[in-house]
């Protein structure tokens, strides 16, 4: 796996989708390269760790997460207002955010090499 200078895993766009594609739990419809990726441990227990700081963000920290909402709005597209999706990503994006300790455009940016829906 490969790892940045702060010993984090390097996110591209494959790492993107796949962590995006756990955004309602590591156990939730996976496509193929997520599954494969998730086979290694250290991505699987990444992916955990980011499931658990979006959780933490979405039931104490909805007011921070969704002061993402322009930026997922501006690379990921339109989300629904009616529903708990949003907030749900934006928690997972703050969790991101947090963990690289990443200015707003950076994240933006990573955002646009999210093509997986949900």
């Amino acid at each position: 796996m490969k790892l940045n200078d702060k010993g984090l895993i390097y996110l591209d766009s494959d790492r993107m989708n796949a962590i995006f594609d756990c955004v309602y739990g590591i156990n939730g419809g996976q496509n193929s390269s997520t599954k494969k990726l998730l086979k290694d441990r250290q991505f699987n227990d990444f992916v955990k760790l980011l499931n658990n700081l979006q959780e933490y963000n979405y039931q104490y920290r909805s007011l921070q997460a969704i002061e993402l909402s322009d930026i997922f709005e501006a690379s990921v597209g339109p989300m629904q207002n009616n529903s708990d999706g949003p907030i749900i990503w934006c928690s997972l994006g703050l969790a991101i955010k947090e963990l690289y300790g990443m200015r707003r455009e950076t994240l933006k940016s990573l955002l646009k090499l999210v093509t997986i829906r949900k």
